[in-house]
């Protein structure tokens, strides 16, 4: 696995690499049009509190008691998508404004281990362990991009921008479900929640770009802060409820080809 990311990112520095050794490069004002692809390391931490303080809570072991429980993951994953945006000049600068959509692949879990144990584990108000996933489902945004040419290198820029990302987000327990009980192990039941996130997401990075017969090929390195998301279920039953947030970023090097009208 480490291989093949390693060879994959030597790729993708490649592509960069060749975009600086191209011929002369030009900056054409007016509409362009492009598809871009990006490779990232997804980032993700998940907190989760089980909260024992309802009045009608059950549990016998940890009732009054808010048990607290984090975890971190990170991983690989694959974008694609669409561009449309206007380039304009203002003397020896030069900047563009740009809007996308991008679909993207790959998928980060983690073990949360759970906090608060007793001997037979897993009881009513215990933080249980949870086996947990996050993935990117689409995305859009718009992106600024201030640059100029760079003598033999290409037009270099920095880049600014927000965008909404879709995701989901699931977990899965075992644990006792049973009101005022103590359970064995065999009294256990598994259960999953499943969410829709939303973020808002906010876009800096720095990038190249260099034309190719027609064509102009950039790359770009970017980071993406996601900021938080939170959810809550809620056992009415045990009294208790189970409050959770996320917070996400990545960074990422992409290759873009555009078109300009």
């Amino acid at each position: 696995m480490g291989g093949d990311v390693t060879r994959k990112g030597t790729a993708a520095l490649l592509g960069v690499a060749l975009i600086a050794l191209s011929p002369e490069p030009t900056a054409a004002d007016g509409l362009f049009v492009g598809v871009t692809v990006v490779g990232a390391k997804y980032s993700a931490d998940y907190d989760k509190t089980v909260d024992n303080t309802l009045v009608n809570n059950t549990s016998r072991l940890f009732r009054g008691q808010q048990l607290h429980s984090n975890d971190s993951t990170n991983g690989i994953t694959y974008d694609a998508g669409v561009l449309l945006g206007y380039r304009g000049s203002l003397g020896m600068l030069y900047y563009s404004v740009e809007a996308d959509w991008m679909t993207h692949q790959g998928t980060i879990s983690g073990q949360l281990e759970g906090a608060g144990s007793t001997p037979l584990r897993n009881q009513i108000g215990e933080n249980w362990p949870d086996d947990w996933e996050l993935a990117k489902d689409k995305s859009y945004g718009i992106t600024l991009r201030i640059g100029a040419a760079v003598p033999a290198t290409g037009f270099g820029y920095v880049l600014a921008g927000v965008r909404g990302v879709e995701a989901g987000f699931s977990r899965s327990y075992t644990g006792c479900l049973l009101a005022g009980e103590i359970c064995g192990p065999t009294q256990f039941q598994t259960g999953s929640d499943s969410f829709d996130e939303n973020f808002t997401a906010f876009v800096l990075g720095v990038g190249m770009e260099r034309s190719l017969a027609g064509v102009t090929v950039r790359g770009e390195l970017r980071y993406v802060e996601h900021g938080r998301a939170s959810q809550l279920v809620v056992f009415d039953d045990l009294g208790v409820q189970v409050p959770t947030s996320l917070e996400a970023s990545e960074i990422g090097l992409g290759v873009s080809l555009i078109w300009t009208f």
